[in-house]
């Protein structure tokens, strides 16, 4: 068997070494399969037990001579004992043995002892799923489990981390047709991910890569958005997506708690009205925060504020009934927003707007915030939209610039307007550094049309 590379060795030196996660009390075997199918494809296993009651050490058959991070150990880095963990209520033991895994894969990312963490099993995912999540974004990480199915949410496994995550099909017992396949599969990836990512450049700083952008998009905005990217990438500028789907809008405001975006263009702000109206993309109360604490550059548009996306016709005719509807492909269908409603996403996207301290400017198109809000479409409501614009008008701060456009939020005079008052306030200023204070709290010429600019 090769040996484990030492502590901080230079990860080129070695075979990718892969932690093996999971509950060695009751999946000792089934983890032990998947290790040997890590080292079968050239990687060397390391196993952690996250098991919450106190268990006898897995057979030697099992560990073999690997390296074995036993169950007490990973109480000791929460701060406690296995024994008094195992006497506590089961959701409380598993929050004590969340906090040891984390530090402890915090602590072996950081010392380069490993360059992949995958976890397998069901109950076990809760534990580790978490620790996975605070893994640097690029490490390899994957989580095999029966639950990863159905229509179960995949938020608690995976957050917004960039974790893979592999349905086992048969649940986690024993060595059979299904499960070795389902094994093997896994070794196949981690072992993939963990050499391809071994030999990585370093990060990049905050100070040496280009000005970055972040900008919120979905499908109804990707047309305008587009032509934002080559815009800004051919002016040296870098341009980061993130998908208004409720997790996407809770990884940008992570990026720019993390510094890794330098402004924001606020495109898709959709996200505001799945968390007030209800439907499937509900990002939590602080979307539309972290930059304007930040103080950093931003633009804020309604882009898509007058609809909620919600599941399929059926279920969402129950969930709203008598709305209009758009079918947006057969398992989403997005529910046209009412005036009041539309009133009440204006109150707090004003006040979101308000509390910004850095330079924020305010852009609504007044012939639609989305393809299906158009003329002659079927969220065309002028009414409604105006009733928007009239709130936000009347709410916003003196201090905050508001341009209304008569075009559609795809048009292109739309948002090469935007470019044409965003860019120069770029190439005005250096690179932002990102407060202590809320770093510390984290836990990316106008072409036509007539305006009003206030």
């Amino acid at each position: 068997m090769t040996s484990a590379r030492r502590p901080g060795a230079a990860r080129s030196e070695a075979a990718p070494t892969v932690v093996v996660i999971g509950t060695f009390d009751t999946k000792a075997a089934e983890l032990g399969a998947l290790s040997d199918e890590i080292e079968r494809l050239g990687g060397i296993a390391i196993m952690l037990d996250t098991s919450a009651r106190t268990a006898q050490r897995p057979s030697d058959a099992v560990i073999g001579t690997r390296r074995f991070i036993d169950q007490a150990t990973v109480a000791a880095a929460a701060g406690s004992s296995i024994a008094a963990i195992s006497e506590l209520p089961r959701g409380e033991a598993v929050s004590a043995l969340r906090s040891g895994v984390s530090r402890l894969l915090s602590t072996m990312v950081a010392e380069v002892e490993i360059d992949g963490a995958v976890c397998m099993g069901g109950a076990g995912t809760h534990i580790a799923g978490p620790a996975l999540q605070h893994l640097p974004f690029g490490f390899p990480k994957l989580i095999v489990s029966p639950l990863a199915s159905g229509n179960r949410t995949f938020d608690p496994y995976v957050g917004i981390s960039d974790i893979a995550v592999l349905h086992s099909v048969a649940d986690i017992i024993g060595i059979n047709s299904v499960t070795s396949e389902i094994y093997r599969s896994a070794a196949g990836y981690i072992v993939g991910a963990a050499a391809a990512a071994a030999p990585a450049a370093p990060t990049v700083s905050a100070g040496q890569r280009p000005t970055t952008v972040a900008v919120s998009m979905n499908g109804n905005t990707t047309p305008a958005l587009e032509r934002a990217q080559k815009h800004l990438e051919d002016k040296g500028f870098g341009f980061v997506a993130f998908h208004a789907n409720g997790t996407g809008g809770r990884a940008l405001e992570n990026a720019v708690q993390a510094g890794q975006v330098d402004a924001v263009i606020d495109f898709t702000t959709t996200e505001l009205s799945g968390h007030l109206i209800g439907g499937l993309m509900d990002p939590g109360p602080h979307r539309m925060e972290a930059a304007g604490k930040a103080g950093l550059p931003q633009v804020l548009v309604p882009g898509c504020v007058d609809f909620i996306t919600c599941g399929k016709l059926a279920d969402t005719q129950r969930q709203f009934p008598g709305r209009t509807y758009f079918g947006h492909n057969p398992e989403l269908t997005l529910v046209r927003l009412t005036t009041s409603e539309m009133m009440r996403v204006a109150e707090t996207f004003a006040a979101k707007a308000n509390n910004s301290v850095g330079p924020t400017r305010v852009y609504v198109p007044t012939a639609g915030l989305s393809v299906p809000n158009a003329p002659g479409q079927v969220f065309w409501d002028p009414e409604a939209d105006r009733a928007f614009t009239t709130v936000l008008e009347s709410r916003l701060e003196p201090s905050i610039e508001l341009t209304k456009l008569d075009v559609h939020i795809n048009d292109p005079a739309f948002i090469d307007h935007i470019l044409a008052d965003f860019v120069p306030l770029l190439d005005s200023r250096a690179h932002h550094a990102l407060p202590a204070a809320l770093a510390e709290a984290s836990i990316p010429t106008p072409t036509g049309g007539s305006y009003a600019h206030r």
